[in-house]
């Protein structure tokens, strides 16, 4: 029969802080039980209780101390935060990717052709990408509102810092990754619609008919302006300087996340509202 208790080690293992070398199939084990844990954690919270439902869901009871011990080798309830923490950024990074990937905007300028042209049609900013992030990342978050300050517990406690900073940086470099091709993408189709508004090129456009593989002439175009320019850089301005508005981005999202995150663990509004509203306005104050 399964304890409640916290799996301990071997005796002759030393209890470690780091997690152990998994094999392929002790990987794919560890990933089934956080899974299947992770269905049941708004009820269960980030404890061993999770544990012990997962492994009689999916008729795991007899599997041994030791091996739990050593697929969660920092505890069961830490592995199942992290395992949310990152399912969730990974959430996050899938919708910034929908909203914002270079293809997507063409379809809709491709849509509203006139409208992008005379200048009238609204661009994704920087803003949009940071507020779509944090805001995604606080409404996965809110079912479990009640039982997050557990898990934020979890998170700092000295074996757990490092891995929680490398989720933060996880999710904050995506939001910065999208950000800057936001704003280079958005310099490049500025160029664009100058070249559109020529007498020449809008009459090109108007009048071209779809190709074989039903692209649009306005599509084709842009495709071709921006094929094989980089959209997003690294942390070097030059050749050795460092460009620190790269770092400053990142503090600065780092700063929204860290407020939002506190927000919502003493948010007792409905779906968290209040949250979402302090995310916004900071939002406009910082970008």
């Amino acid at each position: 029969m399964l304890s409640m208790r916290t799996p301990k080690p071997h005796p002759q293992l030393p209890q470690r802080t780091m997690c152990a070398a998994l094999s392929p199939a002790q990987s794919g084990l560890r990933a089934k039980i956080l899974s299947e844990a992770a269905k049941d954690v708004c009820s269960t919270g980030f404890t061993n209780a999770a544990l012990v439902k997962s492994l009689k869901s999916l008729k795991m009871e007899d599997i041994s101390d030791r091996t739990l011990s050593h697929i969660f080798s920092r505890g069961f309830p830490i592995a199942l935060v992290e395992h949310i923490v990152k399912s969730t950024n990974a959430q996050v990074q899938q919708e910034l990717e929908s909203a914002f990937n270079k293809d997507s905007i063409i379809q809709r300028i491709d849509s509203n052709v006139d409208a992008f042209v005379q200048n009238r049609l609204l661009l994704p900013t920087e803003q949009n990408v940071v507020e779509r992030a944090i805001l995604s990342k606080v409404q996965l978050l809110t079912p479990l509102v009640k039982h997050w300050p557990s898990a934020v517990a979890l998170e700092y406690l000295p074996s757990n810092v490092p891995y929680t900073l490398l989720n933060v940086a996880e999710f904050v470099d995506t939001t910065a990754y999208y950000m800057e091709r936001v704003v280079k993408l958005g310099e490049l189709l500025e160029l664009a619609r100058r070249t559109l508004q020529s007498k020449a090129m809008a009459s090109h456009i108007q009048h071209g008919e779809a190709s074989s593989n039903d692209i649009s002439p306005t599509s084709a175009f842009l495709k071709a302006f921006l094929q094989g320019v980089p959209l997003s850089s690294g942390p070097y301005g030059g050749h050795s300087a460092l460009d620190m508005g790269w770092y400053f981005k990142r503090a600065q999202i780092a700063l929204l996340y860290g407020t939002a995150i506190t927000s919502l663990l003493g948010d007792i509004s409905r779906n968290a509202v209040d949250t979402q509203s302090l995310t916004r306005a900071a939002v406009d104050r910082l970008f």
